[in-house]
């Protein structure tokens, strides 16, 4: 029956019998057998199918809300133990970070540890991590779910920045939505003074219409930092610190991480620390560049 339930709770999260399906490998038919198989056992349907998904009778909410933080946690246990002996780790991160700024203490812990088997999804959708097995995540920005322990590693500043020429009061590209940004008022003043506003939705490619002088972008200092050390020409800052973005490792389950996922958090931690880029501190790449100024 507890497996049933689990699989009843799997079903909620995704809100979708086919996709519950295929991240557990099982076939639809099955799946719907153990969910029906359940609702004999209680007597009463819990969900119901309609073209927006599935959607909760008033019991299977009571069941719901009842069963599926306990459930859950003492799933994330097992995966955990499941780790350990396998002597693997899974990590979620964001692409520009894994592959940018953080490489080198990512590089660093696998080099002390030959041994383990590191599972590293980066993507830089901030995706359900309800929705994922892992043993540790970074993710930027403030993040919503109380059930995953956190831990601030840094954090990045963020300016508009572009090449000083003839685009950069043209085209603003913006990697953020609305309300990723803090201050949308100052900004959305601020973007008033470019011509086009794109919003792009990925940091590197925001990065990249820079340093190719196709306009200015809102950017973080990791990717800032990135344009220096390409050594972008004519490189200017076209506003002050916006405002920061900060890094979190979070883990499920208990107050404490795994040994390696510790192991992995300090490295990122120290690292943070030590580089400007990632402790928000502002970067040095010439004169400020007003509106007026162009």
């Amino acid at each position: 029956m507890l497996d049933d339930l689990t699989l009843f709770i799997e079903v909620i999260q995704r809100g979708s019998f086919a996709k519950t399906a295929e991240d557990l490998h099982i076939s639809p038919s099955a799946l719907s057998k153990r969910i029906a198989k359940l609702e004999v056992r209680f007597g009463t349907p819990l969900l119901t199918r309609s073209s927006r998904g599935v959607v909760l009778t008033a019991f299977g909410k009571m069941v719901y809300d009842d069963v599926a933080d306990v459930i859950l946690r003492v799933k994330q246990k097992v995966q955990a133990y499941d780790s350990t002996q396998l002597n693997m780790l899974s990590v979620l991160c964001p692409q520009n970070l894994v592959a940018g700024p953080l490489f080198t203490p990512f590089s660093e812990f696998q080099f002390a540890h030959p041994t383990l088997q590191l599972r590293i999804e980066p993507n830089n959708r901030n995706v359900l991590t309800s929705q994922k097995q892992f043993d540790i995540a970074f993710r930027v920005g403030e993040q919503q779910d109380s059930s995953l322990i956190q831990r601030k590693m840094g954090s990045v500043s963020v300016h508009i920045v572009g090449r000083d020429n003839k685009l950069n009061t043209s085209h603003l590209f913006v990697p953020y939505t609305i309300k990723q940004i803090p201050n949308a008022e100052q900004f959305t003043t601020l973007a008033g003074a470019y011509d086009n506003v794109h919003f792009v939705g990925d940091i590197t490619l925001a990065r990249q219409f820079v340093a190719s002088g196709n306009g200015a972008a809102l950017l973080p200092s990791t990717e800032i930092q990135t344009l220096i050390d390409d050594k972008t020409p004519e490189l200017q800052f076209h506003s002050e610190q916006l405002f920061t973005r900060p890094i979190y490792a979070l883990w499920p389950n208990s107050s404490s991480p795994s040994v390696q996922a510790r192991d992995l958090i300090e490295n990122v931690h120290r690292y943070c620390s030590a580089t400007p880029s990632l402790c928000g501190e502002a970067l040095s790449i010439g004169y400020m560049l007003s509106m007026c100024d162009q």
